[in-house]
């Protein structure tokens, strides 16, 4: 390759590029290589020079073209960032910084190092945007070449890139890099599986080259009729996807590959549902597989109707359906939109990549490189789903996200006080897994504070990061703890039991009664003055008399004024605790907070915190918690200020 392969589509994409910097970025960037040798035999240069004309090809900006041929320079020579931002400005040096890996020498492991590097560019990436296409075209000429390399090099680059660069490639919408990748790893890693799906390909394509032209004349002339200007294309089809679509849903090849699958492009988004409807008239839909990504793009800003029909021989035809723009992001991702402007003043790409600089700032903090790594593939690597809110708001999370998961993704402090959802009108636990077009409405507490055990479902780096910073700042500690039985705290003021004679009374709810309000009640009370209080008739009031404890008249209160603890004793099941939440919320009453905990493999306590105005509510309360299924017991806990 020649400097003239990359001047070349420079020069169509950007007639004002300084073409004087890029060639000074190339004999500089040749005069410190001349000695190296690439593992093929080739000079050098010939790396840097594929780079550099990927990213031309992708309309970069000469700045990043000039930093691609430079890549390598402070890896491999005795030249600083410093030397090199002398040289060709801060701006350059800072690309070429952020692509260079970190000393070996600072990591303990080959894990660690890979971590370490791969945090490095993130951030690096994340201040600007061009560190990561750099790196991107950089991984993709080296997996080109990778056959000179060992086959344990081989392999161990192959995972690396198949787990990191070409799910990064996908979240910025890169797909011609991303496709490329995965098929030159997939190579490498199965080269069995890789060889026998090629062939079978290359057998079965001119049958199906054939019956995909049928479809494509017919269609064409049918929207040509109805005055639709459209380009029809045959899908590429990409070894590693047909694999992993056969994985996925346990099919063979041949009930794979037998999919006919097309692309029309067209010129507006008002034609693209307009041709839709003409399809689905044609031919009869396939049921749930349709997606409107033109509505709901991805976060990768991907855009397409997706359909399937019955075709004209009677099998399946996948159909997307894009404008001209829609189908350059699809292809191109963010590098589409890229128009040099220097990142800080380009805030709709700043917009795009928010998400890059969300995940560093809850990262930047975190010592532990196997967690950075782990949370990165949620973040970064993860199908994502769509979800919404009540009011119609997309909230997109990865796949296996839960309840807690989206609360966090709305807002920190909705996270923060969660008590429970609903799921598409029906309530649910917070360990509930979403789905794909779920309507979830977040059920809060202001008192209600995040729990250690919500780490064990979440999957989000946001929500980790943020239950983390509670119980680190709050070392565990509740915000308010409830009070105890007995009197134990000096802050009870009152209780919704009023004991004749005694003006500050320890009163504790007998258990093998167990007395609710609107009981007949009894009580007895020691010297101390703590008042045990029975129902009326228990057993154990006639101990009570026996060992000569004084008898004194107790009553509800018809006025309580105070928060309330109600407890529930039950069999633990899937859902139980946001339907006792439910039931208690279509009473009315607020929750002050809310609490679950197992008591065995089988049992859970659940604890309530009411704000009970009288008796009748609170009986009310209690009563119809009672006829919930798989409810053993409910008693009153403790009264508190």
């Amino acid at each position: 390759m020649k400097l003239l392969d990359v001047l070349k589509p420079v020069r169509q994409n950007n007639k004002d590029a300084n073409i004087e910097l890029i060639r000074k970025a190339y004999f500089f960037a040749k005069d410190i290589h001349r000695k190296q040798k690439r593992e093929s035999g080739d000079p050098y240069i010939q790396h840097p020079l594929n780079v550099a004309k990927t990213l031309a090809e992708l309309n970069m900006d000469d700045i990043t073209v000039a930093a691609a041929l430079l890549h390598d320079v402070v890896e491999d020579s005795e030249f600083s960032h410093k030397d090199l931002a002398d040289e060709f400005g801060i701006e350059i040096a800072d690309l070429v910084e952020g692509v260079t890996n970190i000393s070996k020498l600072n990591a303990k492991s080959k894990e660690e190092y890979h971590a370490e590097s791969i945090r490095k560019l993130i951030l690096a990436s994340a201040k600007d945007i061009r560190v990561i296409f750099i790196k991107l075209a950089d991984k993709l000429h080296n997996m080109r070449t990778l056959e000179f390399f060992r086959k344990e090099k081989r392999i161990r680059i192959s995972q690396e890139v198949m787990d990191v660069y070409a799910p990064i490639a996908h979240k910025l919408g890169i797909a011609s890099i991303k496709w490329e990748l995965e098929d030159l790893s997939f190579k490498n890693l199965d080269p069995k599986s890789y060889e026998e799906l090629e062939k079978k390909i290359k057998i079965t394509r001119p049958s199906r080259d054939k019956e995909i032209n049928k479809i494509k004349s017919f269609l064409s002339k049918e929207l040509n009729n109805q005055n639709f200007k459209v380009n029809i294309f045959g899908r590429p089809k990409h070894i590693y996807s047909i694999y992993r679509k056969m994985q996925r849903k346990n099919l063979s090849f041949e009930e794979i590959y037998d999919l006919a699958a097309l692309r029309i492009i067209t010129e507006s988004v008002k034609d693209c549902y307009a041709i839709m409807g003409i399809i689905h008239n044609l031919w009869i839909p396939v049921p749930n597989e349709f997606d409107d990504y033109i509505a709901m793009p991805k976060s990768n800003m991907y855009q397409s109707l997706h359909t399937a029909v019955i075709g004209p021989d009677g099998k399946p035809v996948e159909i997307q359906i894009r404008t001209e723009e829609m189908d350059k992001i699809a292809e191109e991702g963010i590098a589409a939109h890229w128009k040099y402007k220097g990142l800080s003043t380009d805030v709709a790409l700043d917009n795009k990549i928010s998400w890059l600089k969300q995940v560093m700032d809850w990262q930047r903090d975190s010592k532990d490189y196997k967690e950075f790594m782990e949370m990165l593939h949620i973040d970064f690597f993860e199908d994502e789903i769509f979800t919404f809110t009540p009011k119609g708001r997309v909230i997109r999370l990865p796949k296996g996200a839960t309840i807690i998961d989206f609360a966090y993704a709305i807002h920190s402090n909705i996270g923060d006080t969660s008590t429970g959802a609903k799921v598409n009108n029906k309530f649910v636990s917070l360990r509930k897994i979403l789905k794909n077009g779920d309507q979830v409405e977040i059920i809060t507490s202001k008192n209600h504070r995040p729990s250690r055990d919500w780490m064990k479902f979440v999957v989000t780096t946001k929500a980790k990061s943020k239950i983390k910073q509670y119980l680190r700042n709050s070392q565990e500690i509740p915000v308010k703890s409830l009070p105890k039985i007995g009197g134990e705290r000096k802050d009870l003021e009152q209780w919704i039991i009023e004991v004749e004679g005694i003006r500050e009374p320890k009163i504790k709810l007998a258990r093998c009664c167990n007395p609710l309000p609107g009981d007949d009640i009894r009580a007895f009370t020691t010297a101390a003055e703590k008042v045990t209080v029975h129902k009326k008739g228990c057993f154990n009031l006639n101990k009570q008399a026996g060992i000569k404890k004084r008898k004194v008249i107790v009553h509800w209160m018809d006025s309580i004024g105070s928060s309330v603890e109600i407890k529930v004793d039950a069999i633990n099941r899937i859902g139980l605790f946001a339907e006792i939440l439910n039931t208690v919320i279509k009473t009315q009453t607020q929750i002050k907070s809310a609490n679950a905990k197992s008591t065995s493999d089988d049992n859970v306590e659940c604890s309530f915190v009411i704000e009970a105005q009288d008796i009748p509510k609170l009986q009310e309360i209690i009563l119809k918690i009672k006829k919930v299924k798989d409810i053993k017991k409910v008693y009153i806990g403790d009264v508190i200020k």
